[in-house]
């Protein structure tokens, strides 16, 4: 639709709106595996430029093997991995910096405060909807801490593994943070500097800049601001789209992404939740800023 290229359009839309809209994909039971740090440290994407990896959303993260003596590029690998393990470290949900670009009305800031996450940043060109977010979460967030931490201390209590599934306990002492800024991604977000972020979430953001007008230039100009802001040894932006691989591609070959993968997630008809109306929910892009791996060609 190319009135979704319109400030305007978002402006008069979230004006009227009630209710919190989640694109792609509703459910964040259904994704929030693909969060952990185990999965988010996958060095073993092809390089952009190659075919895109598809998998199905419940299709395990392959891992990358530890190294032993002996083993082809094991000392070039050593080298360059920041850890000299060969293997990226990704951050804990605890220690994670996340940007969710083109955020909306979206619940799933909240719910990724439920799952562990604590630091995040929410970002929209909307006025409208980032002054209704920060009404709305100014009023309610001192209970959503509150409930967050009566959570990790009921999980501490119990000797529950951490939601982060690498074994780390939750922590009892880290107070969850959540930020609504009003900010175009495709003019650059000036008040942070390089590597601000982990962590970039993009849901159905880069379908809506490609309905406006100069929509490619624009495309690109978010795809390189989020690749500046990202963390360079481990950083991850996660792209929710409905447009397939062939027609997105084109926009991770600029910046010097270490690696891109895909998820295709499930259809509506394997009973899952999805926004009314909608056959198919979409993909999940995976791309990785892994600076180390592209200068020794690992």
């Amino acid at each position: 639709m190319a009135s979704y290229g319109k400030k305007t359009y978002w402006n008069e839309r979230y004006a009227r709106e009630t209710e919190s809209v989640d694109w792609i994909i509703t459910g964040y039971s259904l994704f929030q595996h693909l969060l952990t740090p185990k999965f988010l440290a996958n060095t073993k994407a092809p390089a952009p430029g190659g075919e895109i990896v598809v998998r199905r959303l419940n299709t395990p993260a392959p891992q990358c093997p530890p190294l032993t003596e002996g083993n082809d590029g094991d000392e070039a690998r050593q080298n360059a991995s920041p850890t000299n393990m060969g293997v990226v470290e990704f951050p804990s949900k605890e220690k994670c910096r996340v940007l969710h670009v083109g955020c909306g009305n979206s619940q799933l800031a909240e719910h990724m405060l439920h799952g562990g996450f604590t630091n995040i940043v929410n970002v929209d060109y909307s006025e409208v909807v980032i002054k209704k977010m920060q009404e709305k979460y100014d009023e309610n967030f001192a209970d959503l801490q509150s409930c967050i931490e009566r959570e990790n201390l009921l999980r501490n209590s119990l000797g529950l593994e951490s939601r982060d599934d690498n074994n780390l306990n939750a922590s009892k002492s880290v107070t969850p943070k959540m930020t609504f800024e009003v900010a175009d991604i495709t003019e650059g977000m000036h008040s942070y500097p390089d590597e601000s972020f982990d962590l970039i979430i993009c849901k159905k953001t880069l379908d809506v800049i490609l309905c406006g007008a100069g929509s490619v230039a624009n495309a690109r100009s978010m795809m390189t601001e989020c690749f500046r802001l990202l963390n360079k040894d481990h950083g991850v932006m996660m792209i929710f789209s409905s447009a397939k691989p062939e027609d997105r591609a084109v926009f991770f070959e600029n910046d010097a992404w270490s690696g891109v993968e895909n998820i295709k997630l499930p259809n509506k008809e394997d009973g899952l939740q999805f926004r009314k109306g909608k056959k198919n929910s979409g993909y999940v892009y995976i791309l990785h800023k892994q600076s180390w791996r592209t200068q020794v060609g690992v």
